[in-house]
């Protein structure tokens, strides 16, 4: 409560601004802007583009939604409709962590292998080729 009493008149202008500026845009860039910032840990400033940026992305995504609930056959859409619609971007964080999994194991099996070439080498003194060999 401080904070919104202790807003200097700047700030106020600002927020009317991004009010004003907003008209072509799908939502009001102030709410935007203040999702934006209070998912911030630090101190940014942020610039015009940005913030007109995420708010032209978030048209998109709810165009988007809205085109893939309007394929459903049925006239009444429910919350169902709409997370069965929004998952591709539900799943992003998780697709990511996924992908940096078979990452690290693809890691751990490449060194394992390069162990296993490296006792072959050792044992039977066989200079196998490597990547940094060149093929002639």
């Amino acid at each position: 409560m401080e904070d919104e009493q202790t807003q200097t008149p700047q700030e106020d202008q600002s927020e009317d601004e991004l009010d004003d500026d907003s008209e072509n845009l799908p939502f009001p860039n102030a709410r935007v802007v203040k999702i934006i910032k209070s998912n911030l840990v630090k101190e940014h400033q942020l610039k015009k583009e940005v913030k007109e940026g995420a708010n032209i992305l978030l048209g998109d995504i709810l165009k988007d939604i809205a085109k893939r609930m309007d394929d459903i056959e049925y006239h009444t859409l429910s919350i169902e409709h709409f997370n069965l619609a929004a998952r591709k971007y539900r799943e992003i964080e998780y697709n990511q962590k996924r992908l940096l999994r078979i990452k690290k194991l693809l890691e751990k099996q490449r060194a394992e292998l390069d162990e296993v070439i490296s006792e072959i080498e050792l044992e039977y003194g066989i200079g196998l080729p490597t990547e940094n060999t060149s093929r002639t």
